[in-house]
């Protein structure tokens, strides 16, 4: 949970209510993990599989729409930066942790 709440630039809380509502609509499932009875692991489903294929092709679509109308330089440039932004030496400047 905390590797993924990291990657979603989430803190485990705001993570944790996230999935509730995809657990309950049987879209992934959590499960103890095996070499830390502390931590939990978050696992697709088969139903989860499924839309996270459907996203990503929506997803594909929209970034093409986007880069349509933006123009795919502009589109290029503006995802290093942000991933710039984003990145540990962005935060650690600003002293994040």
């Amino acid at each position: 949970m905390t590797e993924l709440a990291y990657a979603m630039v989430l803190d485990r809380s705001a993570l944790a209510r996230n999935i509730k509502p995809l657990e309950r609509d049987g879209y992934l499932v959590q499960r103890p993990d095996n070499g830390d009875g502390r931590s939990r692991r978050v696992e697709l489903t088969p139903a989860g599989r499924a839309k996270l294929t459907e996203s990503n092709r929506l997803w594909r679509k929209a970034q093409n729409r986007f880069e349509a109308v933006y123009g795919e330089e502009r589109a290029a440039a503006l995802r290093v930066a942000l991933a710039e932004i984003y990145s540990d030496e962005f935060a650690a400047a600003f002293g994040q942790p």
